[in-house]
């Protein structure tokens, strides 16, 4: 039985296979004992698997190609998807690339630019493989990641950053284009963009697998900035992706704690023991020259993941997300170029602790300056960029021209085709490398922090973490309805009730303000004794371009009761014999 065991292991290692290590060449050779040689040696079959995988999905993220992925989704699962907007629902699948065939994939749609029920742009998607069948793997990958490229970047700023990463030995997502094609429907061009997660870690980190986080929409700590020993406080920015990160909280918080600590003397050194702090430096020219402002090193601190490197202790910073680049005065306010010096590489927005500390380093500034200006002058040279947009252009050009959708960016309405967005991304370039190089010649005194007034807005629901749970109708009587339900957030600058008329339909207006935090109940004077009435609630957060939402709570309804003084439950049974009428 063993060595039938061996002999199964050594076909399959002979499967599209271009390692040359021991048990490879063992098994090439019919070495059965060779095989048993290494197992006894203790060499690392998965180690083996895993770089198998990596050399067989670098086809699918390989530069210059542009895939053509097809799903097939049934019709009942594309409405129950469409239906479940702005939750991102998964619905099975079956996936095709090439000759290889998986069913029972898991397909939702991704990010916020896709969430709104009513918007008409080009959706993302985001494909699990290993959702249903959790060892399941496409190319080793457990998800395929296709943006759509409607930011201010357009489909050019991703796979510029994250190949000019990569190819400073930054770890970062690998990256091209794919067609999509949902039940044979041309959907468009995607960014074909590497998730990180498990199968991103083993690929470029020695095993075991160690701690991952993800900090997406911010919150407590997301700028690195010490706030205590509590974990509950960085849960709820710092989003466990990893099994070792759920235990590891308290590894996280000693991280930002020594960040936090600035001795002149031993920083530099300090740093050194405890984070990448090369990559990172690298990172910081990299988002600047690129103009990626929505990042912990640009004005909005989130975007990131944290990784903890099992072996050797470090934690590394993975900047994602990228699709925000290229663009100057974003939403029309944000000074990208001129508010980003590139010799004092602090812009506006939140406190930045973790930046502080190195720009007033003396040390610590001038190797960032020295990297800064070799990076700019080896990628960011204008003639040389503008021909790395140019060949990515002709790459989807022609397919660009049959997409489905309108030729512009959501943040940029006034596009008038994908040749307007080159040209300013070209003109991007142009500026930015051109102030970027004076001021590293010349970097003067650090410049005051740019400012802008935030854009006034409504608050409506939105992603972040911290919804309100438990929303209940307490009481109804003639003239009021008494509402209550569990606060989760942690730092928000209060909460609003929606309130939408009727059982089913209507659309939910904000209706009641309640400023501060802890607040859980409230009292809806100005009803209808008559009428019946959904409710749902969300937190409200104060962010530099203005207020932003929490999820939404789970909706309530209150009928019209049928004497003064009734209770009111979740789901009350006057309206499920409504539904049944």
């Amino acid at each position: 039985m063993k060595h039938l065991l061996l002999t199964t292991i050594a076909a399959v290692l002979l499967v599209g296979t271009a390692f040359a290590d021991p048990i490879h060449n063992a098994s090439q050779d019919g070495n059965i004992e060779g095989v048993q040689e290494q197992f006894d040696a203790n060499a690392d079959v998965n180690a083996v698997r895993i770089r198998e995988d990596q050399a067989v999905s670098e086809e699918f993220y390989k530069p210059g190609l542009v895939q053509k992925i097809l799903l097939t989704i049934s019709a009942p699962d594309m409405e129950r998807m469409r239906r479940a907007l702005p939750e991102r629902r998964y619905v099975p699948a079956t996936l095709r690339w090439r000759d290889v065939l998986m069913e029972n994939v898991a397909v939702r749609y991704k990010g916020n630019s896709s969430s709104s029920p009513r918007q008409r742009h080009k959706r993302s998607y985001l494909i699990k493989v290993n959702k249903y069948k959790k060892d399941s793997r496409f190319l080793g990958l457990r998800r395929i990641a296709l943006d759509n490229g409607v930011q201010f970047g357009s489909l050019f700023s991703e796979p510029i950053i994250t190949g000019i990463l990569r190819d400073l030995d930054v770890p970062a997502s690998r990256c091209n284009y794919a067609k999509l094609y949902i039940n044979d429907r041309y959907q468009g061009v995607f960014v074909n963009v590497e998730r990180i997660d498990e199968s991103f870690i083993e690929s470029r980190f020695e095993p075991p697998i160690g701690p991952l986080f993800k900090v997406d929409e911010g919150g407590p700590g997301c700028n690195l900035a010490y706030l205590g020993n509590d974990t509950g406080i960085y849960r709820k920015a710092f989003e466990s992706k990893t099994n070792p990160a759920e235990q590891a909280h308290d590894d996280l918080i000693r991280f930002i704690q020594a960040l936090a600590k600035k001795n002149p003397a031993t920083y530099p050194e300090t740093l050194g023991d405890i984070l990448a702090f090369n990559e990172f430096l690298k990172t910081m020219a990299v988002m600047l020259f690129a103009g990626a402002f929505d990042q912990l090193t640009g004005w909005n601190p989130h975007n990131y993941y944290l990784y903890q490197d099992s072996n050797a202790g470090r934690w590394h910073y993975i900047p994602w997300d990228l699709d925000v680049g290229f663009a100057d005065h974003a939403f029309g306010r944000i000074p990208v170029i001129e508010g980003w010096n590139a010799a004092w590489p602090i812009p506006g927005g939140p406190p930045k602790p973790f930046l502080e500390n190195i720009v007033s380093n003396p040390k610590l500034l001038e190797k960032y300056r020295e990297v800064a200006s070799q990076i700019l002058e080896t990628y960011f040279k204008p003639n040389q960029l503008h021909q790395k947009v140019d060949d990515l252009y002709a790459l989807i050009k022609k397919d660009l021209a049959s997409e489905p959708h309108p030729p512009r960016r959501v943040t940029n309405p006034k596009d008038t085709g994908y040749d307007d967005i080159v040209s300013s991304i070209k003109d991007f370039i142009s500026k930015r490398y051109q102030l970027a190089r004076h001021q590293l010649d010349q970097p003067g005194p650090r410049p005051k922090s740019p400012t802008f007034k935030p854009q006034h807005r409504e608050p409506q629901p939105g992603s972040l973490a911290g919804a309100p749970s438990e929303l209940q109708v307490v009481l109804r009587n003639e003239d009021s309805i008494r509402l209550k339900w569990k606060d989760n957030a942690t730092g928000e600058a209060g909460h609003i009730v929606q309130r939408a008329a009727g059982n089913a339909g209507g659309a939910f207006q904000n209706y009641i303000g309640l400023q501060g935090n802890a607040v859980t109940h409230t009292i809806d004077q100005k009803i209808d004794p008559s009428a019946t009435y959904r409710y749902r609630i969300y937190a409200v957060f104060p962010t530099n371009l203005g207020p932003d939402g929490s999820k939404p709570s789970n909706v309530v309804v209150s009928l019209s009761p049928s004497k003064s003084g009734r209770v009111q439950e979740d789901h009350p049974e006057e309206l499920k014999v409504e539904k049944k009428k």
